[in-house]
């Protein structure tokens, strides 16, 4: 099955003017920046949230498709890595400096070295994995001592019937189950709230309790960070 390219044909839905408009004011404020695009929004968050000061990261983002997560290049980071089980981004991603690994987490394994990742990002991913408590061990196993992990998934409370629109979605969400799967694993919760992603890029126009407080009414997904505790 070639996911990636049916996925943009059947799931995403089309942009309106509205939201072309704020994708041409973020993507001039990114190249002022010296970024070349207005997906770099949401690495450059987390890395000025908890990593501010910080060089030599390596950063992973698992389920990365066309590897948008990864577009923000910092001199903070030392290498970019994309998982996912569909190559078919592979060769693009290569070419913008992203090192791609191929592997199907539905296996339960993350196939990278023990305390060797210090931000794990999986966005709109866990939701299609049959196995999310072998991956909250994978995500605690890879991630080093103060390690940073940024997931976000559709709120099922939220989407409700919605849900099953994608026929790859296998387990749904909710804010508790979230904090309970990555709390017993060991994980420190440290945000844990309604996400919207067109609301949360959109937020870095204005002050943070803005797009927070936007989210709340808006948000139809959650947002889980998570902290490995320090050895």
């Amino acid at each position: 099955m070639d996911y990636a390219q049916n996925y943009e044909r059947c799931c995403l839905e089309k942009t309106s003017a509205f939201q072309r408009m704020f994708i041409g004011v973020l993507s001039k404020k990114a190249a002022q920046l010296g970024q070349n695009s207005h997906k770099i929004w949401s690495l450059k968050w987390v890395l000025d949230e908890y990593f501010s000061g910080r060089t030599g990261l390596r950063v992973m983002d698992c389920g990365a498709w066309n590897g948008w997560f990864l577009s923000y290049r910092s001199p903070a980071v030392k290498q970019r890595i994309a998982l996912d089980f569909d190559s078919h981004f592979a060769k693009e991603l290569k070419q913008c400096g992203i090192d791609f690994v191929l592997a199907d987490m539905e296996r339960g394994l993350i196939p990278l070295a023990t305390s060797s990742i210090d931000l794990l990002a999986m966005t709109s991913t866990l939701e299609h994995l049959s196995c999310p408590e072998k991956i909250a061990m994978e995500i605690r196993r890879v991630l080093k001592p103060g390690g940073i992990v940024f997931i976000t998934v559709p709120d099922i409370m939220k989407y409700k019937f919605r849900f099953w629109n994608d026929i790859t979605h296998k387990r749904p969400f909710t804010h508790d189950s979230m904090r309970f799967l990555f709390e017993t694993h060991g994980m420190t919760t440290l945000e844990l709230c309604a996400y919207n992603h067109n609301l949360f890029i959109a937020g870095n126009l204005f002050p943070r309790g803005i797009h927070r407080f936007l989210m709340r009414f808006r948000g139809d997904a959650i947002l889980y960070v998570g902290r490995k505790p320090d050895a």
